[in-house]
């Protein structure tokens, strides 16, 4: 039982470790070929995202204040009159491709400004400065929701564990509160006991003696009423006998109850240790996300 705070926690590590592996946001200038032609380009890398998220996420973004439509052939996306304004207030030519390798998915862009004219370093700075601002931003924010997702799931582990353990608390609560009850019936059970054992005694004298008397008496009206009196006093003293008897069962169902509740505390509490060690290692973990998401937020 020693060992299982530290191994949860050194596999809770190792799993966050295996996840937090992450790698920077880079953008490369280079010459980018798109079927048998090379153009001046940029290469993106987004670390751990889906090719399919980008894909989907870059089509509709080259798309964006643009009535244009891209344009798939042959692994190249083609778009006339694209909107960057970042690079340029005027229509834009975007021809990119997209590849994946290694947990990374690489975004390689060219943008003509004009026929046979593209963003470049030395012709065109200022354009070039603001692709690699909208290419960035593009990169960040597909990386941002990818490790916020990555929080949540972890959160949301966090608060099942969290929802265990208070569940854990309620069980030993209520078998404490239980225990509590039983005590308190067994105490109320025993003092009316108390007072229907001595109603018992007095009364069984007194069917004792009235038999007696009945047995004596001659034939006719007055034995008759005595006999009536005595058949009630027997009616009570049964009624009297099975008030005690249930009552001796309560007592017994609740001595019961309580050895039940008592053994199953000690359980409840272990497990409550146990949960609290998983809470304290997922808050590790949630913590090493934490510092992941803020990590890329200030790329």
């Amino acid at each position: 039982m020693k060992t299982t705070f530290p191994l949860l926690l050194v596999l809770g590590l190792m799993h966050a470790s295996a996840v937090l592996s992450q790698k920077p946001i880079e953008l490369k200038e280079d010459s980018i070929k798109f079927g048998s032609h090379s153009h001046p380009g940029i290469i993106v890398s987004l670390p751990e995202v889906s090719y399919e998220s980008v894909q989907k996420s870059w089509v509709k973004l080259l798309e964006s204040g643009t009535k244009s439509k891209a344009v798939y052939e042959n692994g190249i996306y083609t778009l006339f009159g694209g909107n960057i304004k970042e690079v340029s207030p005027n229509p834009v030519n975007i021809y990119s491709r997209l590849d994946s390798r290694d947990s990374v998915v690489y975004i390689m862009t060219s943008v003509e400004l004009k026929e046979d004219t593209y963003v470049q370093k030395g012709s065109a700075e200022t354009e070039l400065a603001g692709l690699k601002t909208y290419l960035k931003n593009f990169a960040k924010e597909q990386y941002l929701d990818l490790a916020k997702k990555q929080l949540d799931e972890q959160e949301k582990q966090l608060r099942s564990l969290e929802k265990e353990l208070s569940g854990y608390e309620k069980d030993e609560s209520d078998l404490e509160k239980s225990i509590r009850s039983d005590e308190k019936t067994i105490k109320e059970q025993e003092e009316s006991l108390k007072v229907m054992n001595e109603e018992l005694t007095n009364l069984s004298t007194e069917v004792l003696s009235q038999t007696s008397e009945v047995s004596a008496m001659p034939e006719g009206a007055a034995k008759e009423e005595r006999s009536k009196y005595l058949k009630d006093l027997e009616k009570k003293k049964k009624k009297l006998t099975n008030d005690i008897k249930s009552a001796e069962n309560r007592i017994d169902k609740s001595q019961r109850d309580i050895r039940s509740a008592q053994n199953n505390i000690p359980d409840k509490q272990v497990r409550q240790k146990e949960t609290k060690n998983k809470i304290e290692a997922q808050q590790a973990v949630v913590r090493k996300f934490e510092n992941k998401y803020n990590t890329i937020k200030g790329y």
